[in-house]
């Protein structure tokens, strides 16, 4: 199993039941199709886009780490393709990065879900030296 980062916008114009409900869709698209795992979904709301899709101007953004087989991503991507509440969605490999901040910390961190499997699978970072002289180049 690897690691993708999934970023889908969901239509702004749906209350917030049928936005929890599109979200579970993706998610079901995840564990159910792709036989993976949701490591955690972050819901970063009503953002502006930077050009229009349709005849809308901004969407609700989703992010969601997730663990899945490489040949299920094709699947996951074809049903987000069909599934209409959703305008765009990008599903890339996450890079194992310790210099960069984490997603939550860039776009201000809003509700955070995290499943049980994750916080057993998360290891601690191992972090260096206070006192330790920077690497150079």
């Amino acid at each position: 199993m690897r690691d993708y980062e999934l970023i889908y916008i969901i239509k702004p114009d749906l209350d917030p039941a049928a936005s929890a409900g599109v979200i579970e869709r993706v998610n079901g698209f995840v564990t159910t199709d792709g036989g993976g795992s949701i490591v955690k979904t972050n819901q970063w709301g009503m953002r502006q886009l930077a050009y229009p899709i349709g005849r809308y101007r901004e969407g609700q953004y989703v992010f969601s780490l997730v663990q899945i087989e490489p040949a299920s991503a094709v699947r996951i991507e074809q049903r987000l393709r069909l599934t209409e509440d959703v305008l765009r969605y990008l599903l890339v490999r996450a890079e194992e990065a310790a210099n960069e901040p984490a997603v939550e910390d860039v776009m201000g961190g809003a509700e955070v879900t995290e499943t049980p499997a994750a916080e057993a699978t998360a290891e601690p970072a191992a972090e260096a030296p206070a006192d330790a002289p920077a690497p150079t180049a």
